[in-house]
């Protein structure tokens, strides 16, 4: 849990105003939280920055062209105007579902930037990605799988680097992070030297309420696959942040208001070395639209609901010894509900998201299968890279307490998929295709204490991942678990 509570407002301390009528006062509460992007949208120069970003893409794209020629098809245009060219592509798992994730960020990122609200952004986004897939790779078919997660993880991801870049810009002490400002937050600050002045100097200055924290962590990393197991020394830096734009979060008042410009965003990364390998992990979780309602009143039993619809990302891949664990996830619009309640320094947090999902995963039996099965064409996406297309639902939920600086806490993370059969890029060719599953259970404990000295804190946490993953005829489970220590800072 991160325990830094700060509400920042990006504007010089006024004297304090005269009394408001009350009604005056609950209609003020009442208002739209206003957007935090300049006072009139840049179509044209939004336009530009999304023609320039493909036009980069393309230069990799030609540059690349070695690689590139085994994914080109002998396709007619008037084929490409067909539902038949739609397929799923046979690109690497980094690729799919970390590169283009980051291509969709972008896309979003740079219409934000440009003053676009949420919605027209997510709209612009998928157009720049049609265009991508049916104008500039011309050449192939057109990739389903990434026209679902370029556009739809575009927006999560997006909108929180958007977020972040637009703190980065406002904050007094984050705008002096110059590096930071200038990779994290490079679209915002464009924006505001294009547009000859600082971003700071925007007319619409709402309250930005943030938790952030930078961690490393060292610890256990113990696998286990088909009853055979080793363990291995894991170093991990972690980064974490929230971003809540609704003026008076987490103030003394009581009040409810609704959102609909995604006023809530979260997300952690974290980058992990082990003896027997590496890692890397990301999550986003966006908050679209819905209603907040909060009554804190100090000494008494405080409480604050949040109930909307959120959009998410996580992205994991673990090589380390014999545990071989990739998983891209889209989870589409689904339901978000947050409870928080606190009184004399008790205090309990409580989160739910359920999702129906996009993603893929690399399936453990795939090996033995193509063992087996020698005389057989299967999915090309396994036959070549090892994982599959799949769908299906997904829960979260996560409790945590706590007195003063002291929290525990636990989460569980459980999804069931089942892979896509009839869109392989070679349907034709293929001689089976064959039906896989995968069920996934991530449960993680923790125990904190923060706001120690120079803001610092530190975390004892196990992770427990297992997963049970078949494909025809055939089924292998794993595990993994960890135990870490972290020291942190929060700012």
């Amino acid at each position: 849990m991160l325990t830094l509570h700060s509400a920042v407002a990006f504007s010089k301390p006024e004297p304090e105003p005269e009394p408001k009528a009350e009604a005056e006062a609950e209609a003020e509460v009442a208002s739209p939280t206003k957007s935090v992007s300049p006072e009139e949208p840049h179509y044209l120069r939004a336009a530009i920055g999304e023609a320039l970003a493909v036009g980069a893409g393309t230069a990799w794209y030609w540059i690349d062209r070695e690689r590139q020629v085994a994914d080109w098809d002998a396709l007619s245009w008037s084929q490409r105007l067909t539902l038949d060219v739609i397929r799923y592509d046979n690109n690497p798992f980094n690729i799919n579902f970390a590169g283009h994730a980051f291509n969709g960020a972008g896309y979003h990122a740079i219409a934000r930037a440009n003053g676009l609200g949420l919605y027209a952004s997510a709209g612009l986004g998928l157009l720049t990605s049609i265009t991508w897939e049916y104008a500039l790779e011309f050449r192939e078919k057109v990739s389903i799988n990434d026209l679902i997660f370029t556009t739809g993880v575009g927006v999560p991801l997006g909108e929180f680097f958007h977020v972040l870049g637009t703190y980065l810009s406002l904050d007094p002490g984050a705008s002096r992070a110059f590096a930071a400002k200038w990779t994290a937050g490079l679209p915002m600050a464009l924006t505001g030297a294009l547009d000859g002045r600082p971003v700071a100097s925007l007319a619409t200055k709402p309250e930005m309420w943030h938790e952030m924290a930078l961690s490393y962590s060292l610890g256990l990393s113990s696998t286990t696959r088909a009853e055979e197991g080793d363990t291995h020394n894991l170093h991990t830096v972690r980064y974490d942040a929230k971003f809540v734009r609704i003026p008076r979060y987490r103030e003394e008042g009581t009040w409810s208001r609704s959102f609909r410009s995604a006023e809530f965003t979260e997300a952690s990364f974290s980058l992990s070395e082990a003896s027997g390998g590496d890692a890397a992990a990301m999550q986003v979780d966006t908050i679209l639209l819905g209603h907040y309602r909060q009554s804190i009143v100090p000494g008494e039993l405080s409480s604050a609901t949040m109930l909307g619809v959120a959009m998410a990302y996580q992205y994991q891949r673990e090589q380390i010894g014999d545990w071989d664990y990739r998983v891209g996830v889209y989870h589409f619009p689904g339901l978000a509900a947050d409870l928080y309640l606190e009184n004399k320094g008790l205090f309990l947090n409580a989160k739910t998201r359920l999702h129906y999902d996009f993603a893929g995963v690399n399936s453990l039996p795939n090996a033995e299968w193509n063992a087996a099965h020698p005389d057989e064409q299967g999915k090309t996406i396994l036959r070549k890279m090892g994982y599959s297309y799949d769908y299906g639902p997904s829960a979260r939920f996560s409790l945590e307490g706590g007195y003063k600086k002291v929290t525990l806490g636990a989460s569980i993370w459980a999804a069931y998929y089942k892979s896509d059969e009839g869109l392989d890029r070679i349907q034709e060719d293929l001689t089976v295709d064959q039906k896989g599953s995968e069920e996934i259970w991530d449960t993680r404990l923790w125990l904190e204490a923060s706001e120690l000295p120079w803001r610092s804190f530190v975390r004892l946490e196990m992770n427990d991942r297992r997963r049970t993953s078949k494909l025809a005829e055939l089924e292998i489970a794993g595990s993994l678990r960890r135990y870490t220590m972290a020291l942190g800072i929060q700012f």
